[in-house]
């Protein structure tokens, strides 16, 4: 067998043994046989596609890194990656050029890149939760500058949002809000576009066709995706043949789009408008191809993108060019104008109307491939071209760095901020014959019983009804819009675009509850679809708008089914919580207690221990609204510190200027004891004890030794003022010391009456100064 650089020549014997055939075996130089036969890789296609991918991706991964501590977003360092690897960079040497983008190469390349861009679109439009009514106008013969640079891209808008943990505030709201209808506007504005130009006969069957195309997919798709998103058992992937077939899909819809004239996006992007988001089937596509998208396919078309960007000649024509950058700087500054001069109208604060136009004017992908498309199509040359792509990356970095500097603190928008903004709602400051309003927020239904026996617990009298706002949590998956939606029960037609089963067996349960408890209690149900670290700030918001007094949050550790990551986000989400509220707090530990069957027979036995301090107080506060309620034994254990250990006094005399705040604290204390024991007299069921420690470690070894009382529920507060030890020293040695305090911890570990008690750790409300102006 002989061989050549170019060629092979095979040599066969016929049946007689003597005749020889000859085949040149052209291989169109697609895959080399390797440097052992002669063949030089970088002449081959594979091995050259290969070597792209790579090299973008170290590039744009040290570019990521390098730029980290300016927290540049990963889309800017990815197009600063290709363009490097284009004639800006590296491209200078037309030999290298010539090695890694050889011309034979280049359909490959562009397949990829559009390709790569087809899946993206696809994916993006998937997260979308709004299907809107003006789908024909998605597309026209060519897309103008000034649309492109006066709208702001949804999937894009949402994405820098996740970026910048900002998606569920009131501003990242608004801001979705606008971009949707920016690109309702701009569709259809390109529809008029098309119908004013072009030839009247072309105009109509384009038109028909286009129509056609999206009844189909209305009409035919949709429906199928539903039913398949129905047969997928609750909780389980779906069937793979459909994740085959609906990916398989993606690139029929861009074939049939390109056919009859759309852009090879707008296919992909109807198909994922049309279908369902959420779970199960939207999660579970994008769960699978999401990463090899954005880290295998996506590359190609970065470098597609620097490879045709050339800003070196942009000094050749820099007048003309500074031109241009100025009018798409003045359409910058004329978003942020926009949004200053609209903000006091819609009662937002100005500097909130500032990081709003930022957040508009970010640009991404979406932009970059309808630049693709308007040079495609011969509307600018690669000069512009350039320009364009520089300012994307300008602006963009530009953008973020400002809006993370001037929204730190995720203050409300409003100018004027409602009565009880800013104000500390605690249960010792609600009135006694009031309403008493309470968020009860749940995982998964294993935290319903638990949740509706402590709002029992609460006593709903007539005099003092309970009001709860029950909030079901949603991690958000496979869809790029947050949501806090009141739910109707009594409504079969849910408003949500995803079904959520076990939503609705939640909030039944709850209502089933109302009419039937002890005393009146209204149910307001929600559900809450956000990341777990930003899930707070809604409820939070929600919180101060309904003047609630006590919000009630179940512990990571009640659903042993929870994975490590998972688990890790709630404990985030749990301190979040605590770090950010200003109402009362209570963790609701029940891994395995009777608490849930104790509505059944409607008598509790619940112990408090009382240390001292703010959190304390709220706990007892709580017990004394609990007093009341009959077939209720409740039990105070209040430890008095021995004021003779000499510790205690040297520490008193170093530490002479706080003593005039902790007087205070002790008469606060006190007091509440005193309303404790008033409330106590002829009542067998309320006892109180009063135990005297020298130190912390003879209070844990106290309450170890209370642990052979029958308790339904144990009350603790998360904060004291020991001395001796703190939650931060203590944390070295107790997992979750500052989630639950030193004292709740124990409580909740499986050392304390098997862990058959449920802890409810309160920590109390407080005020913070340094609010966003």
């Amino acid at each position: 067998m002989n061989s050549t650089k170019s060629s092979v020549v095979s040599v066969f014997n016929d049946t007689s043994g003597g005749f020889e055939v000859c085949i040149k075996n052209d291989r169109n130089m697609v895959g080399s046989l390797g440097v052992w036969v002669g063949d030089n890789p970088f002449d081959f296609v594979v091995p050259v596609t290969l070597c792209q991918i790579i090299i973008c991706s170290l590039f744009s991964r040290g570019i990521y890194y390098a730029l980290r501590p300016f927290k540049t977003p990963k889309f800017i360092c990815n197009v600063i990656g290709g363009v490097l690897l284009g004639p800006t960079f590296l491209g200078r040497n037309r030999q290298l050029m010539e090695v890694l983008f050889p011309l034979k190469q280049s359909a490959i390349l562009i397949i990829l890149a559009k390709v790569g861009a087809t899946y993206f679109v696809f994916i993006n439009a998937l997260k979308m939760d709004v299907i809107t009514p003006h789908l024909e106008g998605i597309t026209g013969p060519a897309y103008s500058i000034p649309n492109v640079f006066t709208v702001s891209s949804f999937a894009v808008v949402s994405e820098a949002l996740t970026e910048l943990n900002l998606i569920t505030t009131e501003l990242g709201q608004i801001a979705l809000s606008s971009a949707m209808i920016s690109e309702i506007m701009q569709w259809a504005t390109i529809t008029l576009q098309f119908n004013s130009e072009g030839d009247f006969i072309y105009s109509v069957g384009f038109m028909a066709c286009t129509s056609l195309f999206i009844v189909l997919l209305f009409v035919l798709i949709q429906p199928a995706m539903k039913s398949i998103a129905r047969r997928t058992p609750v909780g389980k992937p779906v069937n793979e043949m459909y994740i085959v077939m609906i990916l398989l899909g993606v690139l029929i819809m861009a074939t049939i789009g390109d056919t009859i004239g759309l852009n090879f996006i707008v296919g992909p992007t109807l198909f994922g408008l049309v279908m369902p988001n959420g779970p199960p089937l939207a999660t579970t596509i994008i769960e699978r191809s999401e990463l090899i998208i954005s880290e295998l396919l996506m590359p190609f078309f970065y470098i597609n993108v620097g490879i045709t960007t050339n800003s070196l000649g942009i000094h050749n024509h820099w007048k003309g060019s500074v031109i241009f950058l100025g009018i798409l700087f003045l359409g910058f500054l004329a978003k942020i104008i926009s949004c200053v001069l609209i903000a006091p109208s819609c009662n937002i604060r100005l500097k909130h109307g500032v990081v709003l136009g930022l957040i508009l004017n970010i640009k991404g992908i979406v932009e970059l491939i309808y630049f693709s498309r308007i040079k495609k199509a011969v509307l600018i040359d690669e000069e512009i071209y350039s320009q364009m792509v520089l300012y994307v990356v300008v602006i963009t970095s530009v953008c973020i760095p400002l809006i993370r500097n001037m929204y730190k603190h995720r203050s409300r928008v409003l100018t004027t901020p409602s009565i009880h903004e800013r104000r500390v709602r605690t249960i010792q400051s609600s009135p006694e014959n009031t309403e008493f309003n309470i968020i009860s927020c749940l995982h998964n239904d294993a935290n319903v019983h638990s949740m509706i026996a402590m709002l029992e617990i609460c006593n709903p009298t007539i005099e003092s009804p309970i009001c709860v706002h029950v909030i079901h949590f949603i991690e958000l998956l496979g869809k790029s819009t947050p949501i806090l939606l009141p739910m109707n029960i009594q409504n079969k037609k849910s408003p949500l675009s995803i079904n959520y089963p076990n939503t609705n067996h939640i909030l039944r349960a709850f209502e089933n509850y109302s009419k039937n408890s002890q005393g009146p209690v209204t149910i307001f149900p929600y559900v809450n679809v956000a990341p777990y670290n930003s899930m707070h700030e809604a409820i939070c918001n929600l919180a101060e708008d309904k003047s609630v007094h006590f919000l009630i949050i179940p512990f990571h550790e009640n659903d042993q089914s929870f994975g490590s990551d998972i688990g890790t986000s709630i404990r985030n989400l749990n301190s979040s919580f605590q770090a950010t509220a200003s109402c009362t707090v209570g963790i609701l530990v029940d891994r395995y207690s009777e608490l849930s069957m104790s509505t059944s027979k409607l008598c509790f036995h619940v112990g408090i221990f009382f240390l001292g301090g703010p959190d304390d107080r709220e706990a007892l506060a709580l017990i004394i609204r609990m007093m009341d309620r009959t077939n209720m034994k409740v039990t105070l254990f209040k430890f008095v510190m021995n004021n003779n250990n000499s510790s205690v006094a040297i520490d008193k005399i170093l530490k002479g200027n706080e003593e005039e705040e902790e007087n205070f604290e002790t008469t606060l204390d006190e007091s509440l004891i005193d309303e404790f024991k008033a409330k106590k007299i002829n009542k067998d069921d309320v006892i109180f004890h009063e135990i005297l420690v020298d130190d912390c470690i003879q209070v844990l070894e106290a309450i170890r030794g209370l642990e052979s009382n029958d308790y339904d529920l144990v009350m603790v507060g998360k904060r004291h003022n020991m001395g001796d030890l703190t939650d931060e020293e203590m944390s070295n040695f107790m997992d979750n010391a500052k989630q639950l305090g030193i004292f709740g911890d124990m409580l909740a570990s499986t050392e304390f009456c098997n862990g058959r008690a449920s802890v409810l750790v309160m920590q109390c409300g407080e005020k913070r100064v340094n609010y966003f102006e």
